[in-house]
This record gives C-alpha cells, sequence and structure tokens, in this order.
C-alpha cells in the first residue's frame, strides 16, 4: 500500500466524487465491488481500512479492482437518529489512484546500494527505516571483514527478534534461523555482531542515536496507524514521514550510523566478546569466566560448558 500512499500525498489521484451502489460482505468487512456508469468494478484485493473525518462512525477503503486500478471509497453512517434505527448508508466513491509518481527518489545512494535496497524492499514486501539500517549493517560489516572468503564463513547475531533489518540481513547476506547462520538474541535493540565462524573474529555493530526532528509527530501518526484510528490523510502523513526516514537514513555515512566495536571467540565456550573483555591466557583467547575457570582446574583440563542464557557483552 505504500506506493498508493505516496502517490496520494504526491497529488497523483484523479477526483470523483461520486454516488455508487457497492457489494459488501458483512463477515469480512470489505468491499467486494462497486457499480460506476453502468460498470461493475470487481474488488480484488482490499489494501487498507481508515477511519472517515465526516461522523465518527464513518470507514474509507483503498481497494484495488480487477482491472489493476485501486479506488477511494468512503462509506457514510448518518448517525443522527436518536431511536438508533438503522442509519442510512451512503457510499461516495473518491477518487482514483493515478499509476504515475508512485516511487521514493534516493539521489543520493549509489545506484548499487539503491538496486540492493530496492530488492530488500520487494523481499519484505515495502519500504521502511529499518530496511534501510539492516543494509547498512550488511555493507559496513562486509567494508570491515574483507578478508572473509565467502559468504558461507559469515554468522550474524542479532539483538532483536521483530525488525525488518533481519529481512534485509537475510536477504542481502543469505543468513537464515534455516541454515543456522543467524541467530536471534531479543534484547530489543539494534545491535548486530557480524563474526567469522571458522577465524573465531567479526565486528558488532551498535545503532547510533539518529534525531529527524519530528519524533513528536511521528509518534502520533505511527499510534494512529498501530491502534486503527488513523483516516487516510493520517497515513498518508504517515508515509510522507518514513519515507523523509528513509532517505536521511540513506544520506549518512556508515559511521554516523553506527559505533564499531572489534569482537573475538573465547576458545574455550565458543562465545564471542568484545575484544576489551578478552584475555589471552596460554596463548589463547579466553573469557573471564574461563581464564578463572581454567586458572583454577587443577588437572589443567576444561570441560566446556556453554551458559544457557548469554550474559550482557556475551554471544
Amino acid at each position: 500500500m505504500e506506493h498508493e500512499l505516496r502517490a496520494i500525498g504526491n497529488g497523483h489521484a484523479e477526483w470523483i466524487k461520486q454516488t455508487v451502489r457497492v457489494d459488501y460482505d458483512n463477515r469480512s468487512q470489505r468491499p467486494l465491488g462497486f457499480s460506476r456508469n453502468g460498470r461493475y468494478n470487481k474488488v480484488i484485493k482490499l489494501l487498507g481500512t481508515f477511519k472517515g473525518d465526516l461522523s465518527p462512525n464513518d470507514l474509507t477503503y483503498l481497494v484495488k479492482t480487477v482491472d489493476g486500478n485501486t479506488y477511494h471509497l468512503y462509506l457514510h453512517l448518518s448517525d443522527f437518529d436518536p431511536l438508533h434505527t438503522p442509519s442510512p448508508i451512503r457510499w461516495t466513491l473518491g477518487f482514483r489512484v493515478l499509476k504515475e509518481g508512485t516511487t521514493i527518489g534516493l539521489p543520493l545512494w549509489k545506484s548499487r546500494i539503491h538496486k540492493r535496497l530496492e530488492g530488500v524492499a520487494d523481499f519484505h514486501g515495502d519500504l521502511c527505516p529499518e530496511l534501510v539500517i539492516g543494509c547498512k549493517a550488511c555493507e559496513m560489516a562486509l567494508e570491515l571483514l574483507p578478508g572473509l572468503n565467502t559468504f558461507r564463513d559469515i554468522i550474524v547475531i542479532a539483538e532483536n527478534n521483530s525488525s525488518p533489518a533481519l529481512d534485509a540481513i537475510q536477504f542481502v547476506m543469505g543468513c537464515t534461523l534455516g541454515n543456522r547462520r543467524l541467530r536471534v538474541i531479543d534484547h530489543s535493540r539494534h545491535i548486530y555482531l557480524f563474526v567469522s565462524g571458522i577465524g573465531g573474529y567479526g565486528v558488532k555493530l551498535s545503532l547510533k542515536e539518529v534525531r529527524f526532528n519530528d519524533e513528536d509527530r511521528f509518534n502520533e501518526f505511527e499510534r494512529k496507524v498501530v491502534e486503527g484510528s488513523a483516516t487516510l490523510d493520517d497515513a498518508v502523513c504517515y508515509q510522507k514521514l518514513l519515507d523523509a526516514r528513509v532517505a536521511r537514513l540513506a544520506e549518512l555515512e556508515n559511521a554516523e550510523v553506527f559505533a564499531v566495536e572489534k569482537v573475538r571467540k573465547c576458545f574455550v565456550c565458543n562465545n564471542f566478546l568484545t575484544e576489551s573483555l578478552i584475555h589471552e591466557n596460554y596463548g589463547f583467547p579466553m573469557c573471564e569466566n574461563c581464564r578463572l575457570d581454567m586458572a583454577g582446574n587443577n588437572s589443567g583440563w576444561y570441560i566446556n560448558k556453554r551458559p544457557a542464557i548469554p550474559r550482557e557483552g556475551i554471544w
């Protein structure tokens, strides 16, 4: 639906403002089709449902018809009857969304990166700021780890389980839960480790705070969209703010988006830690716990016990 919202926001719409008859399915709460000028237009997809702005009970629908056009239908329910008798219903065909001018321009992106982002957006289903974050994380990791011979050696550890950035990582790096090269620890933050499973080294990328100077407006529109109280105008404004954030993140250098720390793998427990938490012991990199355990083991041997729950700073 993002393309249609973007087109509406750019004024690419043919205004109709015509009363029409609509077939409506009460069970699924969606229009099935409408008649206009003696022609029946079958609805094949409901793109979105929004609150109307004429009365509290009004609804609006963005629908795609069998001929490939997208229309705006407005359902007006008159609620002035004090006896609570069935309210008169009026359907209005508001406008048709034109098919031109529906893409977002990212002129400051190199064409190679722009094409990668387009592919990620197709894979994910829409274009959003967190996809840019995921793409930039992958790009930066590949720049910082030039010694990796193949993508098959890369393991990604992400500290969130619900961000679209994970789709970008899966698309660009080929790391998935299924092939066990994507591991997720849900700390609800944008921290990503790109590591060599064979070499035992890598980088930790932590998202820096990026200010967009629209946080209050963005949060308000996002709240309305999430709770289902947004009007079509609210949704269009929200899409504009999303696009502005995508463009803003795209303009930034990778170093402006992420803080970088090197990580190494503990020789004993195989957990990855930042280099400041790694100690050389008997010529091998070890975390503090393993170093102390080995020092206290009289036999000189260490029984490998991987912690069931990763601790802070350990992956």
